[in-house]
């Protein structure tokens, strides 16, 4: 009986280990899927289109809505949808580096200077 309990005791920390390992594997991979992405970089050339929307308390939130060319790093296009999340328009000629999911789109945006922006990315934007 004292054996078998031994062996029941190091076989459940191989399964727990083994449950951990796979629990923790299937969140990283989600959260891949859901909220990682490309970088791709663009430069703001319009205002934007306003958008008001109104909370369940009646308060008014403005924010802009964008369509813009985007580049990688190899200076390959996607156009892209965004919104900028501010209740003023972003800054005109301003650089963005954007992390593009497949599924969602435009995850997250933050601005960068002209330096940080790839080469071959810059090089098509110039040219836009």
């Amino acid at each position: 009986m004292n054996q078998l309990n031994r062996l029941f005791r190091r076989k459940g920390w191989w399964l727990l280990t083994a449950i951990v390992l796979f629990f923790i594997g299937g969140s990283w991979g989600i959260y891949q899927q859901y909220y990682s992405g490309k970088m791709y970089y663009t430069q703001i050339t319009t205002v934007g289109q306003k958008k008001v929307e109104q909370d369940d308390q009646g308060e008014n939130h403005v924010s802009y809505q964008y369509q813009q060319k985007a580049y990688d790093d190899q200076g390959r296009l996607k156009k892209v949808d965004f919104n900028g999340v501010k209740s003023t328009p972003l800054k005109h000629q301003a650089y963005l580096q954007l992390r593009v999911n497949s599924l969602k789109g435009v995850v997250s945006w933050q601005k960068v200077d002209r330096n940080e922006v790839p080469r071959k990315a810059l090089k098509k934007l110039s040219a836009d």
